[in-house]
């Protein structure tokens, strides 16, 4: 799990309206956040709402676009014909256009910052097949057969690796199986996400299931079989390095199986509610039992399918319809639960919106569970970002482990700020218009789906 960093002791919720404006005059009883955190919060958000903060528009880079995504190299618009585009972060120009109009099947997958497109099975081959586009002309590099399931850990100082599984008994046109059809079995393969070589591969015997890590950059990956028996495999070189019989497994199927940071975490529903179990993912030994239950009725999709546990900064949080329950990896022992959604986290903090008012964001204290920032009238951007490592420091780009963008219409457009997630700061970016709908930042450059259909392009100041 990340570390914790210690932002020190939750003192009170501090208003969002007063931070578009100065703050309040401080009373003699008031109790403050850290000295750090609450200059940001004071000083960059009043001199965001004056008129010299509106951030300067470069253009719009295309009209009728269905799909934005951006990582560290290139801005990726999905059009309508269908094609998909690339334009250049500084720029903005466009760098090429690949269309995919005779592939019915072909969708534009961006992993471990690199381009490709994924083939539906009988489109380019019999079954899946993944194809690396040039960064530069948009033009094949290499395609290799199987269906990407996971971005993991290469060996040291190499590219990432990607997890890929094949159905070896896929036949054209596809077949539905039928109810009692047998099991066959499944072809993994750990491929390099740069060249594409095969560092290793094997067949799943019939009948096993693969549990991945929705984590880019895990160094493990775990299979479990009919009854009962688990391994946990290196993504580096597909070898086992751990094997046990894990009850939760062998009797009847679990809810769900997940790994969550380096836990193997178990989830089986009952009729009192749904036990989470979780083992070490480095020798599968057991840590921590609990029986999770939901505040109120339990919705039908949690009956039928658990509910969903994830790895969120130092902590596991388990969101559902109703509120945010977050636990002590440790123990597994509730340390709060909140009616909030969650957003987005990291080691340092975490971003929700309230349940009840999707406008209403705040910034919430790990241990506690108290706000450490109140953001009336603010909301969540959706980030159109594939998901960097956070590993570049100088990089200030959106990224799940690295910030969240937040805004707060105004008129026809919205001022925008970033939370840091490691530290929990705020930094304003200016007011952009008109209202956006999914951003990401780089390079100093903003790019949003905004005015409908439309991408456009802001440059940052600095």
């Amino acid at each position: 799990m990340g570390e914790l960093i210690d932002l020190g002791e939750s003192h009170g919720a501090v208003d969002g309206d007063a931070l578009l404006e100065w703050p309040p005059p401080r009373t003699a009883r008031s109790r403050q956040w850290p000295i750090v955190l609450m200059l940001t919060l004071v000083i960059l958000f009043a001199t965001a709402s004056r008129p010299g903060s509106v951030i300067e528009e470069a253009g719009t880079l295309v009209e009728h676009t269905s799909a934005l995504v951006a990582d560290r190299n290139a801005v990726y618009a999905m059009r309508e014909e269908p094609a998909l585009t690339a334009f250049d972060w500084t720029t903005g120009r466009a760098k090429w256009t690949r269309s995919l109009a005779g592939d019915a099947g072909g969708q534009a997958w961006l992993a471990a910052d690199r381009a490709y497109v994924r083939h539906r099975p009988c489109t380019a081959t019999v079954g899946w097949s993944l194809e690396r586009l040039d960064p530069e002309t948009g033009r094949q590099l290499w395609s290799r057969g199987g269906a990407p399931i996971a971005v993991v850990a290469g060996p040291a100082g190499s590219a990432p690796g990607l997890l890929t599984v094949d159905d070896r008994a896929a036949v054209c046109p596809p077949v539905v199986p039928g109810r009692n059809a047998q099991p066959t079995p499944v072809h993994l393969a750990g491929v390099d996400a740069e060249n594409g070589d095969i560092r290793w591969a094997f067949d799943l015997a019939a009948g096993a299931r693969v549990v991945v890590p929705d984590v880019p950059g895990s160094g493990w990956f775990a299979a479990w079989f009919p009854g009962g028996r688990a391994e946990v495999r290196s993504t580096v070189t597909g070898g086992v390095t751990a094997v046990a019989q894990v009850p939760e497994l062998a009797d009847t199927p679990p809810t769900s199986v997940r790994i969550v940071g380096d836990r193997l975490v178990i989830v089986a529903v009952r009729a009192d509610g749904a036990l989470i179990t979780t083992y070490t993912g480095s020798d599968l030994q057991y840590q921590w039992h609990t029986l999770f239950t939901s505040a109120g009725q339990a919705s039908i999709a949690e009956l039928a399918y658990g509910p969903v546990v994830v790895a969120c900064g130092p902590m596991i949080c388990v969101p559902n319809w109703r509120d945010l329950a977050v636990l002590d990896p440790a123990t597994g022992a509730e340390v709060w639960r909140r009616p909030v959604q969650l957003d987005a986290a990291g080691p340092g903090a975490l971003v929700a919106r309230d349940r009840e008012d999707f406008t209403h964001v705040r910034i919430i204290d790990w241990h506690s569970g108290d706000d450490r920032a109140d953001l009336a009238g603010w909301a969540v951007v959706p980030a159109a970002s594939e998901g960097a490592d956070g590993s570049d420091d100088d990089d200030i780009g959106f990224a799940p482990v690295g910030s969240a963008l937040v805004q707060h219409p105004e008129g026809d457009g919205a001022r925008v700020a970033r939370i840091d997630l490691r530290t929990g700061a705020i930094t304003p970016l200016g007011l952009v218009t008109p209202i956006p709908s999914r951003c990401a930042v780089r390079h100093h450059r903003l790019v949003c789906v905004a005015g409908g259909d439309a991408v456009r392009l802001w440059r940052l100041p600095g």
